[in-house]
């Protein structure tokens, strides 16, 4: 069976039916969407006794879930060199400790940089030119954020659990986004309740404590943070004001209606409870001072953000216990591939297996020249410049401030 991998925001996923109809896509997702270099044969997903097991593949398998099972990649020689100069220090941990897996490989011709796009993006580095179809790196599955951190957490994974069989419209971005917000709840917990004559600092405690640490902290949790704007940040005031009769009014409106609802479910299912647990244990002073649910709101919009602009999404066949067969979409937070700025003419592409993904180069990129992935193939018929914008933050090929363009009632945002 031919299924698709779409390299797309996970609002725009088959599973938020509901939120589709209404705000994301006027015709049915993915199989509308440019799948040229992504489309592959994908693993079956089997969901029996609430465990998942990928299966095999034919050896021509790609694509996010795919199988590893036939094609095994060797270790590069350069695993342990250093990346590039000019490599952002503020990514430094989390490359760090990518290398630290034994599947990680890292081209020591990619480095980390300042793009003109804003924030950061990857680069060729070195003096050499990466060659087409060169790999540039390789990310195991353990390094990624994917649903079965959720599902198998020790203490929240029947919380979430429940979240996912109750198959509300939008179960499957709360999973990611709702998992990632308690981590960056529990980090902030743990670095204001960890005496130091224990830890030397919490950069060498919380790794240790919250998994996927030194990816989780590199990303955009707050407004300006890389560079990042979203209308999730905005405030009501400046959505009233830029927003109000434009394109993206009601879709903003929408999102933002989302969030709160995600809120809500955080803080009156088990897991606001057992934050608040383990708040009482570490950091009693929170507690006390009512500060939950302003945690909760800032990381959970942070989260959203997050997944909303930064995640990848794949479709799995899922095989029930009676037999029965049901295509699904899954979200995965990969790291360094979301540090790339997208492009409608992109010159990286992706190759995902069963045990890691890859990205490769599509054409020969010179010395100090950006790598690129497409996010969405740039089509107004399906996604138009303003959901462009209310999904990453951003409209393709606009360098203009858009609050600006707002101001100005431009006819990007204004029919």
């Amino acid at each position: 069976m031919r299924l698709s991998i779409v390299v797309l925001a996970p609002a725009t996923v088959t599973s938020f039916h509901h939120f589709l109809a209404n705000a994301f896509m006027p015709t049915p997702p993915i199989r509308h969407c440019n799948t040229r270099n992504h489309r592959r044969h994908l693993a079956a997903k089997k969901k029996r006794s609430a465990q998942k097991v990928r299966n095999a593949s034919p050896s021509s398998s790609k694509g996010f879930g795919g199988s590893s099972s036939t094609k095994k990649f060797p270790l590069e020689e350069s695993q342990s060199q250093p990346l590039a100069d000019g490599t952002s220090e503020f990514h430094s941990e989390m490359v760090s400790w990518l290398r630290r897996h034994p599947t990680t490989y890292i081209s020591p011709k990619f480095g980390i940089s300042p793009s003109e796009l804003g924030g950061y993006g990857g680069f060729c580095s070195s003096k050499d030119p990466i060659q087409k179809n060169e790999l540039i790196f390789r990310i195991p599955r353990e390094c990624c954020v994917t649903f079965d951190d959720a599902l198998n957490d020790e203490t929240y994974g029947d919380a979430f659990r429940a979240i996912r069989d109750k198959r509300d419209p939008d179960w499957s971005l709360l999973l990611i986004a709702g998992w990632i917000a308690k981590e960056h709840i529990m980090a902030e917990l743990y670095s204001h309740a960890l005496p130091l004559s224990r830890w030397q600092s919490p950069n060498v405690a919380l790794p240790s404590m919250i998994k996927h640490w030194p990816y989780l902290k590199t990303l955009p949790w707050k407004r300006g943070l890389l560079n990042q704007d979203h209308v999730l940040f905005w405030s009501h005031h400046d959505i009233e004001t830029l927003l109000q009769g434009s394109l993206a009014y009601h879709d903003a409106i929408l999102i933002r209606s989302r969030v709160q609802d995600a809120i809500r479910i955080m803080s009156d299912t088990a897991i606001g409870a057992r934050i608040l647990e383990e708040m009482e244990e570490n950091a009693p002073s929170f507690a006390e001072s009512g500060k939950l649910i302003p945690m909760l709101e800032q990381a959970v919009t942070g989260a959203f953000v997050i997944a909303l602009s930064r995640s990848f999404a794949e479709e799995v066949e899922c095989v029930q216990d009676d037999g029965t067969t049901s295509i699904e979409v899954e979200i995965v937070l990969v790291p360094l591939l979301d540090i790339l700025q997208h492009s409608n003419d992109p010159n990286t592409m992706l190759e995902s297996y069963d045990d890691y993904i890859l990205l490769k180069a599509r054409r020969n990129i010179q010395p100090g020249e950006e790598l690129f992935h497409q996010y969405r193939e740039e089509d107004d018929a399906i996604i138009p410049p303003h959901k462009f914008f209310t999904r990453y933050g951003f409209a393709p090929g606009v360098r203009k401030p858009v609050i600006d363009l707002l101001k100005k009632k431009s006819p990007l945002f204004f029919a």
